[in-house]
Order: structure tokens, then C-alpha cells, then sequence
């Protein structure tokens, strides 16, 4: 798969209008606060409709009301062109003239983003970790995406009940719709994180240089466990609480993505290097899922690709690259090699 342009107009601080891409791994070489990152955020978003903070007044131009990215992706079956505007509070997506929801865009693009940030997925909240395995699987599952808007919607009506009337009849009729959606996702998350273990256990064994067996493993797991989850047997031993505190205690938006170690949990005990090691097996997990599901691999971004990596695992992060048909690399220097090259300067990419 791969980015043949991409477009912009008042996204963050880029001021170059379009950019064109080929085969091969870009090097996108500036100074810290250049706009490096803002690059790679922009094809993140015309990839996915994902927003890496989430927040779209933050991904305009200061003083400007309205942002725009588009870009033409080549598969192995044809061609794409996606188009997302930025407004106040709304985001809207068109594939080939046809207006979308975000996840729908995993039907025609696909793209994994690697950071220094990344290392916040071990250190970080739960929601950091739950944001990731749902991102995840909305991007290989179509049916997850629409469970997770179901859900969103359905806890926000239990939660408003629980606050103000929590004697309504009501509650009993969405706290039943809240079991069914709450359960089904909960089903496939666990499938899921067998996939993404496996993967990421080997991934972490291969980055770190040890055979699997012989040295600290990468384990995931769910904090809700690996067993069915009666989630109305749950709720009936919070209904007080919950009462008390107007607010749903359990469910899939409480639930965890425990991270161990060697048998220790990394977000307790982990140094920042194993954070980082470990973070970058779940990214590689994520992108050969992806491959997987396309049967091409995804675009690869690679934001500074330097930092907090010793040699070995710097080494083994632009093998990837250079094994990916299309990866673009940030850095305050270009790596050994590349196809092409960008220098930037205060938002504008020039060529090198």
C-alpha cells in the first residue's frame, strides 16, 4: 500500500501545499518543532481519520477556523482518494466522493504510526492501552467500530439515568442493552489479544535480541480475564455503588491491557527502555495485522526514529522500514538509507 500524495491546507503549522510519495522509505530531516511530526500526523488522518491527540481545534492553524487533508492511496486493487475537512467540533470524512465514518476508511487504507510517545502505551492510564487494542481492532473489524459507537451511546444513557433518577424504569431497559453490546465486545477483545499476544510476545523476543524462552517475555492480558464475562452479575454487585455515585463502574470502558515482564508488571516495574522495546512490539503487532487483512503491508510512520532506541533496536525498527513497501522516517538526521529526502523548515518540505 502506498501514499501517492498528499494535500493540506491549514493543518497545524505545514505550509506546503502537496506533497508526492514513490515506493521506498522518505526521509523527512528538520529540527526539533520543524513540523516533522505534523507530516506524519496529517497522513495518519487521511489513513485512518484518527487524530493522535484526539482533539481536532488542535490540528488547526492557529487563528484559522478550518483544516483540510487529502490524499490518493494505491492498493494492490486500485486507487482511493480520501478527503477529511476540519471544523469546530466535527470532522468529515469522503472515499472517492462518498462520505464515510472513520472506521470505514480501513476498507481502503491502512497505515501504523511508531513514536517515542509509544512508551506511554506501558506507563501511561488504562485508557492510553484501551485506545490502542480498540483502534486496533476497528481498523480489522468493521463490526468492533460499530459496537464500540453503540456502547459509547448506551453507557452515556445509563450514566445520565443513574445521575439523576436512578429509579427510573429506564435503567433496567438500557442496563440490558448495555449487557449485550458490553459482552459481545468484551468476547472480542479476548479473541483479539490471543492474536496480538502471540505476535507481540515474538516481536519483543526479536527486538530485544533473545530467543523466545530464554529471556524476560512480553505478556498481555485483560484486566476483566480470560474467562466469559457475566457483566449483569457485575452490575448487580455495584447497584448500590453505582447508585451512590451516578456512575457505571464496570463494563469494557473500565477494563485494562495488563502488560507483564518476566512475569512483573511492566507499567510497575519497567524501565523506560523496556517500555520502549515492549510499545514497539505492539506497534509491529498491529502492523502485521494488518497485513494480514489487506494482504499488503500498511503505510509505515516512523517519528524520529532515534529516540530512546539503543543501536539494536534502531537497527531492527528501519530493517522494518526498509522491508516495508513505503515507510516515511522523521528525524533530526536522515537514516543510513533512504529513497527520498525532505528538509523542513518551519512547516515547508523542501526537497533534498
Amino acid at each position: 500500500m502506498l501514499i501517492l500524495s498528499l494535500a493540506q491546507l491549514n493543518f497545524r503549522n505545514m505550509k506546503s501545499s502537496k506533497l508526492n510519495f514513490s515506493e521506498g522509505i522518505h526521509a523527512v530531516v528538520g529540527d526539533n518543532a520543524a513540523g516533522k511530526s505534523n507530516l506524519l500526523e496529517a497522513i495518519y488522518l487521511a489513513t485512518t481519520g484518527q487524530l493522535q491527540a484526539n482533539k481536532i481545534g488542535e490540528a488547526i492553524t492557529i487563528a484559522e477556523t478550518e483544516a483540510f487533508v487529502s490524499a490518493q492511496i494505491e492498493r494492490l486493487d486500485g486507487t482511493s482518494k480520501i478527503d477529511i475537512g476540519l471544523g469546530p467540533g466535527k470532522k468529515l470524512i469522503r472515499v472517492d466522493g462518498q462520505m464515510v465514518r472513520s472506521n470505514e476508511l480501513s476498507k481502503v487504507a491502512a497505515a501504523v504510526l511508531i513514536c517515542p510517545e509509544d512508551a506511554d502505551l506501558i506507563h501511561g492510564s488504562p485508557s492510553r492501552r484501551r485506545s490502542y487494542l480498540d483502534n486496533l481492532m476497528t481498523k480489522v473489524s468493521l463490526r468492533y467500530g460499530m459496537l464500540l459507537r453503540e456502547y459509547a451511546r448506551t453507557l452515556e444513557q445509563r450514566n445520565a439515568i443513574l445521575r439523576h433518577n436512578p429509579q427510573d424504569a429506564s435503567l433496567a431497559i438500557w442496563t440490558e442493552k448495555f449487557v449485550v453490546v458490553g459482552e459481545e465486545i468484551m468476547e472480542l477483545r479476548q479473541r483479539a489479544l490471543g492474536r496480538i499476544a502471540d505476535i507481540a510476545k515474538q516481536s519483543y523476543s526479536d527486538i530485544s535480541g533473545q530467543d523466545v524462552g530464554t529471556g524476560k517475555e512480553l505478556e498481555l492480558t485483560l484486566s476483566s480475564g480470560k474467562d466469559k464475562i457475566d457483566l449483569t452479575a457485575l452490575l448487580e454487585e455495584k447497584r448500590f455503588e453505582e447508585r451512590a455515585r451516578g456512575t457505571t463502574l464496570v463494563g469494557p470502558h473500565r477494563d485494562d491491557l495488563i502488560i507483564n515482564l518476566g512475569g512483573y508488571s511492566a507499567q510497575a516495574y519497567g524501565s523506560r527502555g523496556e517500555a520502549r522495546t515492549a510499545s514497539l512490539a505492539l506497534r509491529v503487532a498491529e502492523y502485521q495485522l494488518l497485513l494480514k487483512k489487506h494482504g499488503e503491508a500498511p503505510i509505515l510512520l516512523i517519528d524520529d526514529f532515534s529516540a530512546e532506541l539503543d543501536m539494536s533496536r534502531r537497527e531492527y525498527l528501519l530493517q522494518l522500514a526498509a522491508d516495508t513497501p513505503q515507510a516515511i522516517v522523521t528525524g533530526t538526521e536522515a537514516p543510513p538509507q533512504y529513497t527520498k529526502a525532505y528538509k523542513v523548515q518551519n512547516g515547508e518540505f523542501l526537497n533534498l
